[in-house]
């Protein structure tokens, strides 16, 4: 039974889009049961939205050189994890862009992650890995088909939906800083709705 903290903060953090399915969805509920996708944008970083300018020396091989979580995004990124451990969120494969701000926002939230290259976002070129993952029911060992009754995480950027650089099928969406979206698998996949867990 959820208490009412609880309910206030779902209240304010489940914002679901458009749409007469997706607008009578209990976004935490369906969580609870599994095998879902949340696409999170890394938490908060110095600069203004709706786009922030990364240092022109930014590199993959250097965390120095880059945008980094600031203590708002560090403290969000802890909240994150705090709310979802307390609303009873399976959290099953957790994955990160190499950038340092997205590992550290999943090892702050999730105390683990696996850097990978496909959640690089560049514009102008399409994720076809990241789009077959989000096609896929969660599961654990490199998406092999038994599913674990959990919900794989994403940790990337911003144009990564913002653009539409997954495909066209998943929409153009625009995250806040430390916002996920929900994915249902399928053919064709669903994005259910926004949500925030701060």
């Amino acid at each position: 039974m959820m208490n009412c903290t609880h309910r206030w903060l779902v209240a304010l953090a489940v914002c679901v889009l458009s749409g007469a399915a997706s607008a009578q969805t209990d976004l935490v509920d369906v969580l609870r049961q599994g095998g879902y996708h949340l696409f999170f944008r890394h938490a908060i970083t110095d600069g203004e939205d709706p786009r922030k300018v990364n240092p022109p020396n930014e590199t993959l091989s250097n965390c120095a050189s880059q945008r980094l979580l600031n203590d708002a995004g560090r403290a969000q990124a802890r909240q994150i994890g705090l709310t979802i451990t307390q609303l009873g969120i399976p959290v099953g494969d957790v994955y990160a862009s190499p950038f340092c701000r997205c590992e550290e926002t999943a090892r702050l939230a999730f105390a683990r992650g696996v850097t990978v290259d496909w959640l690089l976002a560049q514009r102008g070129r399409g994720m076809p890995r990241l789009n077959q993952a989000l096609r896929a029911v969660p599961s654990t060992g490199g998406f092999n088909p038994t599913p674990t009754g959990k919900n794989n995480v994403y940790v990337g950027h911003a144009i990564t939906f913002s653009e539409g650089l997954v495909g066209p099928e998943f929409g153009r969406h625009v995250l806040r800083e430390g916002e996920a979206l929900v994915i249902e698998p399928g053919e064709p996949p669903r994005v259910l709705g926004k949500i925030r867990f701060y």
